[in-house]
């Protein structure tokens, strides 16, 4: 009796150590499986911090190409996580590098907020100083524009007055004439009978004229093309005038008439028509013409 005792016992142990392998067992199992899940888990956490860290570098290095004035900044942020990845990448994946990777994250994030708050205030800074620029550019090109079209202005005025300050002569006349013994002067056509060549004109009343003595230039020139009179020669503007006689006047300002004998050698007298001019310095002012037959 003592040994089937004995026999029933052992087999009652027996079994609670089988059913305390299998639970044993069971629990390895599990608990394998767990932390199975959980390697698995650590390692996909991992890579998405590590995706989310490659996706600030590279925001970092757009900003950075862009020239952005915070570039040395950006340069170190990204230098950081650069260090980072490469750091952990190197060691086992665990509960301990995760939590340093979750606080390294939020600690980058942080910073990329700031980072990212100062380049859109500097942005806004850029944009007032580029309006302000065009604003300033565009009243800068106005003012010119009003300057140049003012001093159009003012040299159309100089130009009237100027045109409205010469002086003009009316009823230029030329004329054949033979001179008396007497001294008497008759006008005559024939160039066989003229001793001499007269213009007459008439300097009109101009309070914006010039006043004092001043001087024209007489300018006869035959068929022939010839200089008839002094037939001497005067340099306005780098160019020589060719005239016939010198024409002094005092100009008051009123109304004055003038006539002016060229005295010519007869063997300059010849048919044809003669061109008259009369300048005013290098200004050609008057002109005419006359035929002798």
């Amino acid at each position: 009796m003592a040994e089937q005792k004995d026999n029933r016992i052992l087999k009652v142990l027996l079994g609670i150590f089988i059913l305390s392998l299998l639970g044993l067992g069971v629990w390895s199992y599990n608990t394998y499986q767990e932390n199975e899940g959980i390697k698995i888990a650590l390692n996909d956490e991992k890579a998405q911090i590590q995706m989310e860290l490659d996706n600030i570098s590279s925001e970092y290095s757009i900003e950075i190409e862009k020239g952005n004035v915070l570039s040395a900044d950006l340069t170190d942020a990204r230098d950081r996580i650069k260090r980072l990845v490469d750091s952990v990448s190197k060691l086992k994946t665990d509960v301990k590098v995760i939590s340093i990777l979750r606080r390294e994250l939020a600690n980058i994030k942080k910073d990329r907020q700031l980072l990212q708050d100062r380049i859109n205030t500097l942005e806004v800074v850029n944009q007032n100083l580029a309006l302000e620029n065009e604003n300033t550019l565009a009243a800068l090109n106005t003012e010119i524009i009003k300057s140049q079209d003012q001093n159009s202005t003012i040299a159309n005025l100089n130009s009237n007055m100027a045109r409205a300050s010469a002086l003009i002569p009316t009823n230029f006349t030329p004329v054949g004439i033979i001179v008396r013994s007497s001294g008497k002067q008759i006008e005559n056509d024939r160039a066989s009978r003229v001793d001499d060549i007269k213009v007459c004109f008439t300097l009109p009343e101009n309070p914006l004229a010039t006043t004092g003595v001043t001087s024209f230039y007489l300018q006869v020139i035959n068929p022939d093309n010839n200089v008839l009179g002094e037939n001497k020669s005067k340099e306005f503007d780098g160019q020589k005038l060719a005239y016939s006689k010198v024409v002094q006047f005092n100009y008051k300002g009123k109304e004055l008439d003038l006539c002016e004998v060229v005295g010519v050698n007869e063997d300059n007298i010849v048919k044809g028509r003669y061109r008259i001019n009369l300048y005013n310095g290098p200004v050609l002012v008057s002109s005419s013409e006359m035929t002798l037959r």
